[in-house]
């Protein structure tokens, strides 16, 4: 009883570290495209170059771009 209790512990903890460490992924991507989007509105950085470095078509970060400028 006792081992099957601590084994549902253990597995809830792998469950919060995954979940943690897929957050922290989402979040970074996210950063990422928001750093594209500002340089792209700041004229630094044009939408080829920054779609291309985020592997996405032109058309995709524009509209990301237009949905930023919201």
């Amino acid at each position: 009883m006792f081992s099957q209790l601590r084994m549902c512990e253990e597995q809830a903890l792998l469950a919060q570290d995954y979940a943690l460490e897929q957050a922290e992924e989402k979040g970074l991507e996210r950063g990422k495209i928001f750093t594209f989007l500002d340089l792209v509105r700041q004229h630094v950085l044009t939408s080829e170059f920054a779609s291309e470095q985020l592997g996405m078509t032109v058309a995709e970060f524009e509209a990301l771009l237009k949905d930023y400028h919201k």
